[in-house]
């Protein structure tokens, strides 16, 4: 008899405790944390923000740019780099690699 008299000693405990704990949060929930509905932005979303805002460009209508006239420059350079002309003849190698794939 002793036991049962233990266990529902525990069990009240622990229901009035857990009542306890229960209204001391919803009091402290609502004294001391204020919800907002504003949405956590996260830091690369921040960084893509500054970078918008930093490429704003602003067009002077003042200033026109007209024709560039190039006919006075020098043309140095045909080219770039070397060109050479390859002397061996490479088709006997394509045709024995078709031959080797059929």
């Amino acid at each position: 008899m002793q036991e049962y008299i233990i266990y529902i000693i525990l069990i009240t405990f622990n229901i009035v405790f857990f009542l306890f704990g229960y209204i001391i949060g919803q009091l402290k929930n609502q004294n001391g944390v204020y919800y907002t509905q504003e949405k956590n932005v996260s830091f690369f979303d921040k960084q893509k923000i500054e970078q918008k805002e930093s490429k704003k460009i602003d067009i002077d209508s003042s200033k026109v740019v007209i024709d560039i006239k190039t006919d006075n420059l020098e043309k140095k350079y045909d080219s770039l780099g070397d060109t050479k002309q390859s002397q061996e003849q490479i088709s006997t190698a394509i045709n024995k690699l078709k031959n080797m794939r059929g």
